[in-house]
C-alpha cells in the first residue's frame, strides 16, 4: 500500500522536531499491515513510544476516515496520562484531538478525535451502541496484564468486527505478552515487533527481610540508593497500608532535599498528576504496581522492588472479588525493573533472593481464571449473547465457575431462564460487583440511594477500619474506643461509625481506627455512584425505618448467604448449602434466628461469621423457597421415613 505509507511519511514529516522514539521507525509498516489485515498485534518494550505514537500514526493515516479511535488502558492513571502525553507531543491541550474517559471523569469534546479509557468504559460503550458507530479503530495497550475487562473488551470487538462491522481496525499492544496466542486468535493477523530505548539496569537480590522489618528494610535501602546515584527513587510495595509505614520511617530519617510522594490507585486525579509532574530537588515515589505499566515518572534511576503486590480475586469470604497479597511474576519483576532504565543506566534492587527467583512463575494469572464472573456474564446477557459457552473468549474461564456466575445473578433476580430481567438491566448500569449493584438498586426503589451508595462503596472498596492502634503505635483496649450504639447488624453498625466519622464525630470504633483517606474515598466513590443512580423515588415515600432497610437491602444482595441458627442461644448455624457457620462473640447478631454472612472467614470446618446481619423470616420472597420430599432410613426404627423439608435457594 505505497500510497497510504507515502502520506504517513508526509504527517510524520509534520512532527520531526519531536524527540524520535525506537516504534516511529515501524509505523509506516504497522499502518500498511493493519489496513491489509485488519488487525494486528504490536509486542513492543517500555520506551519504545507505542502508548504515545501508534494512536496519532493510526489517526493520520487513511484507515481512520472521518471516525474515533480509542485506546484501552487498564488503569484510569494511564488513561489521562497517555491522552495528556499525545496532546502535548502535538501541541494541543486535553479534550481537543485528544481526550480521556475514565470512571466519572472524562475530558473530550466535539472535535475529540481520540479517546483514551479504561476497559470498563468499553464495555458500556458497547452496550449502548453495539455496532460502535462512528468508531473506526480500538487500540488495547497494556494487554498482558489480562483483566477480565479486557479480555471481554477484546472479544465482543472482534466479535462486532468479524460479524457486523469488517471496517473496524483493533490492534493490541503489549511489552511483555506472547504475541503468538492473540495472533491465532484474531484469525492469524500480523504481528510487529519493536525494539525498544532501554538503559542497563543492575539487579541485586538482596534477600527477603521479614515482615516486621520491611520498613525499615525499604527505608536504608532508600538511604542508601539515594547516597549513591543522582536521580529519583521509585519504590514497588503492595499497597497503602505500607506505602505510609515506609513513608514514616522515611520521614524519620529526615533526608535532605528528597521528597516523599505516594502513588496509588485510590488518590485523586490531582493527587496523581502531582506525582508525575517535576519538582525542585529529588523524589522518593511509594507506589503500588499502578507503576508498574503506561505511565512514565521522569527521573527514576533507581527501583527498590518488594517482590509484593495485591491481586484481585474472588474471595469466597465475602463473596466479593478482593485484594489479596501475592509474590509478582517475573514479567512483573522485569517490567518493575525496567522503570530505572528509561533515561539512563540504573539500578534495581530486588527484596528476595536470586533462588527464589527461578521458581516464580513467566507471567500473572489472568483474571478470567481468578475473579468472579458474574459482571462479566451479566454484561454478556445484557449485549444480547445467549449461549456463553460458545462465546468466542480469548481464553476460555471454567464451566464451574460459569455455572456459578449463572446461579448468583439467578438468585439476586437479574436473570431468568436465561433472559435479563429489568432488574438486571439496571444493575448493568452500575459500575460494581452484581451483588453491590442490586442493594444500590434496591436503596434507589426506596428512596435511600446516598446511604445505600456509601455502603457498596464501603464494601467494595479497601476498609476504612484500620487494626486497632494507639496513636502511639501499641494495641489499644477496646476499653478506650467509642461506644457505638448496637444494631441488629454488623454491617449496619459499621456504616453507622463511618457516617459518624464522615460528619465530623469519632474515629475510634471496636473494630479499628477509621482512616482518613480510605474514609474519604469511600464517600467519594458512593458521591460518584450516587449520581449514576436513578432518582425517582423520594425519602418521604418510605415507610420502613432507615436501619430495617438497609438490612433487607442487604438480603436482596446477599440471599445465597443466609443462615440460620441451629438452636436459640447457640452462636452455630448453617448456611444455604449446608455450610456450617459460627457467630463471632462480638457480634451484634444475638438472638436472631435467621442471620446473614456477609464475612466468613475459613473454608474448612464452621466458617466463623466476622459480619453478619440478623434477618426476619417475613422478609423472605416466597420465590426463593422450595419444598421436596425426602426419604431416608430411620435409625432406630430401620424403616424408610419419607419427609417433606422447606428450603431456601438450595
Amino acid at each position: 500500500m505505497p500510497r497510504i505509507a507515502g502520506k504517513f511519511i508526509v504527517n510524520m514529516g509534520r512532527e520531526a522536531a519531536r524527540l524520535t522514539l525506537p516504534i516511529d521507525a515501524l509505523l509506516p509498516e504497522l499502518i500498511e499491515k493493519l489496513g491489509c489485515a485488519g488487525s494486528l498485534v504490536l509486542k513492543a518494550p517500555p520506551g519504545a513510544g507505542k502508548t504515545t505514537r501508534v494512536p496519532p500514526a493510526i489517526l493520520n493515516s487513511p484507515l481512520m476516515g472521518e471516525g474515533q479511535l480509542l485506546v484501552i488502558e487498564p488503569r484510569r492513571m494511564a488513561a489521562r496520562g497517555a491522552a495528556r502525553r499525545m496532546a502535548a507531543e502535538q501541541g494541543e491541550r486535553v479534550g481537543e484531538t485528544y481526550g480521556y474517559r475514565v470512571r466519572f471523569d472524562e475530558q473530550v469534546s466535539s472535535r475529540t478525535r481520540v479517546i483514551t479509557m479504561t476497559e470498563g468504559i468499553l464495555l458500556r460503550q458497547l452496550q449502548h451502541d453495539p455496532l460502535l458507530e462512528g468508531i473506526s479503530g480500538i487500540v488495547f495497550d497494556e494487554f498482558h496484564e489480562r483483566r477480565l475487562d479486557s479480555d471481554l473488551a477484546l472479544a465482543m470487538s472482534y466479535r462486532v468486527q468479524q460479524q457486523v462491522r469488517p471496517d473496524l481496525k483493533l490492534v493490541v499492544m503489549s511489552a511483555t505478552l506472547n504475541p503468538e496466542p492473540v495472533t491465532a486468535y484474531l484469525g492469524g493477523c500480523p504481528t510487529l515487533e519493536s525494539p525498544g530505548r532501554q538503559f542497563p539496569v543492575d539487579i541485586r537480590y538482596t534477600g527477603r527481610p521479614a515482615k516486621q522489618q520491611l520498613a525499615e528494610r525499604i527505608a536504608q535501602e532508600v538511604a542508601a540508593i539515594l547516597s549513591k546515584t543522582n536521580g529519583d527513587v521509585l519504590v514497588f510495595l503492595p499497597g497503602v497500608g505500607e506505602i505510609r509505614q515506609i513513608e514514616r520511617a522515611l520521614q524519620q530519617r529526615r533526608l535532605s532535599d528528597v521528597t516523599v510522594m505516594p502513588l496509588f490507585g485510590d488518590q485523586t486525579a490531582e493527587e496523581q498528576d502531582n506525582v508525575l509532574a517535576p519538582i525542585s530537588g529529588r523524589k522518593v515515589v511509594l507506589a503500588t504496581n499502578v507503576a508498574e505499566t503506561s505511565i512514565t515518572i521522569e527521573g527514576v534511576t533507581a527501583v527498590i522492588d518488594s517482590g509484593l503486590a495485591r491481586v484481585m480475586r474472588f474471595d469466597p469470604d465475602v463473596g466479593l472479588d478482593r485484594l489479596q497479597l501475592e509474590g509478582i511474576s517475573k514479567a512483573s519483576a522485569d517490567q518493575r525493573a525496567g522503570r530505572a532504565g528509561r533515561t539512563q543506566p540504573g539500578v534495581c534492587v530486588r527484596l528476595w533472593d536470586e533462588a527464589s527467583h527461578r521458581p516464580r512463575p513467566e507471567y500473572e494469572t489472568p483474571e478470567v481464571q481468578r475473579v468472579d464472573l458474574s459482571g462479566a456474564m451479566l454484561q454478556l446477557r445484557v449485549w444480547g449473547e445467549s449461549n456463553l459457552q460458545s462465546f468466542p473468549w480469548f481464553e476460555s474461564p471454567d464451566a464451574a465457575a460459569l455455572e456459578h456466575a449463572e446461579q448468583l445473578l439467578e438468585s439476586l433476580g437479574a436473570i431468568r431462564n436465561g433472559l435479563v430481567t429489568t432488574l438486571g438491566q439496571q444493575m448493568a448500569r452500575l459500575p460494581v460487583q452484581p451483588r453491590l449493584a442490586r442493594l444500590i438498586v434496591e436503596g434507589v426503589r426506596q428512596g435511600d440511594a446516598a446511604r445505600h451508595c456509601l455502603l457498596a462503596a464501603m464494601l467494595s472498596e479497601r476498609s476504612p477500619f484500620s487494626r486497632h492502634e494507639a496513636r502511639n503505635g501499641r494495641p489499644q483496649s477496646r476499653s478506650t474506643t467509642h461506644r457505638v450504639t448496637r444494631s441488629r447488624s454488623d454491617v449496619l453498625d459499621r456504616l453507622s461509625a463511618l457516617e459518624e466519622f464522615l460528619a465530623g464525630g469519632e474515629s475510634d470504633f471496636p473494630w479499628g481506627r477509621i482512616s482518613t483517606q480510605s474514609a474519604r474515598h469511600i464517600a467519594r466513590v458512593a458521591n460518584q455512584l450516587e449520581r449514576l443512580t436513578e432518582r425517582n423515588a423520594s425519602k418521604s415515600s418510605r415507610d420502613i425505618e432507615d436501619d430495617e432497610l438497609i438490612c433487607r437491602s442487604l438480603l436482596a444482595a446477599y440471599p445465597d448467604r443466609l443462615a440460620r441458627r441451629r438452636e436459640s442461644g447457640s452462636v452455630r448455624g448453617v448456611m444455604v448449602g449446608g455450610k456450617g457457620v459460627k457467630l463471632d462473640t462480638q457480634s451484634s447478631v444475638a438472638d436472631a434466628e435467621y442471620f446473614l454472612c456477609v464475612d466468613i472467614a475459613g473454608q474448612s470446618g464452621d466458617g466463623l461469621v466476622r459480619q453478619a446481619s440478623a434477618v426476619e423470616l417475613d422478609w423472605l420472597s416466597p420465590d426463593g423457597f422450595k419444598e421436596t420430599e425426602e426419604l431416608f432410613l430411620h435409625p432406630t426404627q430401620q424403616r424408610v421415613i419419607a419427609r417433606r423439608r422447606t428450603y431456601w435457594q438450595d
